[in-house]
């Protein structure tokens, strides 16, 4: 994900159960609204959420463990300065939570395969 404009995340998308399938991010980058590709599957139940005009992530948190005879991210939550979004998938595993004190989320990175691996952010 490029974050080298001022990004604004505007959307999530999420395809979940036991675990997360994938995510796809919408984000406004100079002016334009941009996606990124999906990190991840197509399984599971798709679930998406929009932030409001002025609405920043502040933190993610979540669990992470074995399924399918890989380690994933099992469960996510986001909370902005609004409200909470979430959990999506399932809770078992290791907590884990990603915050931006004082600052905003504008970015991620994740890695996948079938599932969604591993996930981090950017924050300014």
């Amino acid at each position: 994900m490029d974050i080298s404009a001022g990004n604004r995340i505007l959307k999530v998308q999420l395809r979940h159960g036991v675990a997360i399938d994938a995510i796809k991010i919408m984000y406004r980058r100079n002016g334009a609204d941009v996606w990124t590709d999906q990190w991840g599957g197509g399984g599971g139940q798709f679930s998406e959420f929009n932030l409001d005009d002025g609405e920043s992530l502040r933190s993610i948190r979540g669990h992470y463990g074995r399924f399918a005879g890989v380690t994933v991210v099992r469960s996510v939550t986001f909370i902005s300065d609004k409200r909470t979004y979430g959990p999506y998938g399932g809770e078992g595993g290791i907590a884990f939570e990603l915050e931006a004190p004082d600052k905003r989320i504008v970015g991620f990175t994740a890695r996948s395969g079938l599932y969604l691996d591993a996930l981090g952010i950017y924050v300014a």
